[in-house]
Parts: C-alpha cells; structure tokens; sequence
C-alpha cells in the first residue's frame, strides 16, 4: 500500500482563526495563495473541502502526495506516482 497525504491550494489568504479550527493540516502561505498540507486521508479532505466552501475561498488544486512505503519497496515493479522508469 502507498502512503499518502493531501494538500489543497487555494487563492488568497485563509484567515489565521479558520485554519486552525480545521485541525491537524498545517499551512503555508505565498504571495497569493494559501497551501494548507499534511491532511492525512479523503475523510479530512473532504471536511476540510467543506469547510473552505462554507467560508466561500476559492479552491485552486487539490494533490495527492504519494509517498512510498514498505510494500512498493517489496515490489519492484510497482512505482510510486509520478516516477518514471527513466528517473531510475
């Protein structure tokens, strides 16, 4: 099994007191856009989906990040998303 993580992007700012009502996710924040990352399943995503269009902020990208665990590893021939055989 792969283990993986979700981010969302969305413009603009996420005021300080909505972010950190919605928990466990951790955000970053640019010049335009707000990366709110660490949400741990699709359960979170889709609460924290929820709660951003309740609050009416624009959502840019949702990412799934993939990171290999020890059953890919046992397994050669499966590739973690977004590798290439090339890259090897």
């Amino acid at each position: 099994m792969v283990d993986a993580t979700y981010e969302i992007r969305v413009a603009g700012a996420v005021p300080e007191q909505d972010l950190r009502d919605m928990g466990a996710v951790t955000p970053a924040v640019d010049k335009v856009n707000t990366v709110i990352y660490g949400i741990a399943d699709q359960t979170a995503l889709y609460g924290v989906l929820a709660r951003l269009r309740a609050l009416g902020i624009e959502v840019v990208e949702v990412r799934r990040i993939v990171y290999p665990s020890s059953a890919s590893k046992a397994r050669p021939d499966i590739q973690p998303e977004g590798v290439d055989d090339e890259d090897q």
